[in-house]
């Protein structure tokens, strides 16, 4: 069976360079040090020089976006991506557009404009925990994306029922952490923590035992 062909969308591309070029333009207006980290509390605690914030930081989104269309051709499984290639490229595309908004938020904020960054990622996050969540079921065995424990690698079933059970979760997970942004800073880092950590930490319970009632 051939690989799915996962490929490149060259107006995406472009739109990935030229936000690279949007983020160097504002280099000339920066302060040296950008505020890069903000604890619990929401207040700066981290900070880089304005050529990573500017020049770097923006170029991860393309390289996310070419890393994430060049690993279907190179995983073991990759005859399995023709089962669930449109998710695949959806859940690639979902998380480019967070890390443009990552990214951009520190410099908009260093250039005067008032955001709440931590809260903005708070949302953020959590928001693309659920929708992956709902993809979670629709990928198939392979060593690159997914809730990848070795009773899944080393089962198909065990893989697919473990991803069923696990996107439910995200999803659930997701939302309760996004109801943290309504609580105080650290009860809402709490469950925002909560909600994308307990999902895996179920998943991977449950991989383990059905892998048990399954092989012994």
């Amino acid at each position: 069976m051939n690989s799915y062909k996962v490929k490149f969308n060259w107006i995406i591309i472009l739109l990935l360079a030229g936000f690279w070029g949007i983020c160097a333009s504002f280099y000339p207006s920066l302060p040296d040090q950008v505020p890069t980290h903000w604890n619990i509390q929401g207040e700066v605690d981290g900070f880089s020089h304005k050529s990573v914030t500017a020049l770097i930081m923006p170029l991860l989104p393309l390289a996310i976006y070419i890393l994430m269309t060049i690993i279907p051709k190179i995983d073991p499984k990759r005859q399995n991506y023709s089962k669930f290639g449109p998710s695949y490229e959806r859940i690639r595309n979902l998380i480019v557009i967070i890390m443009v908004g990552i990214t951009l938020l520190p410099l908009l904020s260093a250039l005067g404009y008032t955001i709440k960054v931590d809260l903005l990622i708070r949302i953020f996050i959590p928001v693309l925990f659920i929708a992956l969540g709902n993809y979670m079921g629709k990928i198939k065995h392979n060593y690159f994306i997914g809730i990848k424990v070795p009773w899944t690698l080393a089962s198909e079933e065990v893989w697919n029922k473990t991803h069923r059970l696990g996107g439910k979760l995200m999803v659930i997970g997701g939302i309760f952490a996004l109801t943290g942004v309504f609580a105080p800073p650290t009860i809402g880092f709490v469950m925002v923590m909560t909600g994308i950590l307990t999902p895996f930490l179920i998943s991977g319970v449950y991989s383990y035992l059905i892998y048990r009632k399954m092989f012994g």
